[in-house]
């Protein structure tokens, strides 16, 4: 009687523990629609169960059952908070798996996919990142930067080009020989090269997005 006691105890824990585990819906881009091939673009890990939001203008929540991924995209003005209540712009559901065309899917409108990609979903444990990547990782209300914190990653393959809204033209993200991520940045007073490295600094109004003081992010490469 006590070892079936024992045998309930530690199933019961360990439902807990795997219920308690933060996880991530992963989009990694790929150039066909087989989602095959060398990984290359602009790619997204999302923790689940958590409001978060990428820029000024829209939050997101992503949520996963019955081996699908689902989420709700708001539109807000100047978020100073993630809010995820009220009536969803869009909602979408695709199957844990699938390859799907990045129509709709532009998480940081701030900077959008210069080419169409397709994205492979995919759920894990840890954020899913493709090595030799500039990767932009936000983390809410720690005192130090920690991956176990991390709530939501944006990353560039490197070399990958996106457009920026503020000047509606093209970027390309890059990795220096010495891994140090900077970009090509082009304005009305020409391009050149702008080293962005960020090592868990506060957010605020000129940070990569705008969220609340208590919020953090590092900007490096892989």
């Amino acid at each position: 009687m006590k070892f079936l006691i024992t045998l309930l105890v530690v199933f019961i824990i360990n439902i807990l523990f795997v219920k308690s585990q933060v996880q991530y819906v992963n989009f990694q881009p790929f150039s066909n629609g087989k989602c095959s091939g060398n990984s290359q673009g602009i790619g997204y890990s999302i923790q689940l169960d958590t409001c978060t939001t990428y820029d000024r203008n829209n939050t997101y929540m992503f949520t996963s059952s019955s081996n699908q991924v689902k989420w709700a995209k708001y539109s807000v003005e100047n978020v100073i908070e993630p809010v995820c209540s009220g009536s969803a712009t869009t909602t979408q559901t695709v199957k844990i798996g699938n390859c799907i065309k990045n129509t709709n899917i532009a998480f940081d409108e701030s900077s959008l996919p210069a080419v169409q990609y397709f994205y492979k979903v995919s759920i894990s444990n840890q954020p899913l990142i493709n090595s030799n990547s500039y990767i932009k990782s936000f983390m809410y209300n720690v005192d130090s930067c920690n991956e176990n914190e991390v709530t939501n990653i944006q990353y560039f393959s490197n070399a990958t080009k996106a457009i920026e809204k503020s000047t509606s033209r093209p970027s390309s993200y890059y990795c220096s020989a010495s891994n140090q991520p900077y970009t090509y940045y082009c304005s009305i007073w020409g391009c050149g090269p702008s080293y962005t490295s960020a090592n868990c600094q506060q957010i605020n109004s000129t940070s990569p997005t705008l969220i609340n003081e208590n919020n953090y992010y590092s900007v490096f490469c892989n």
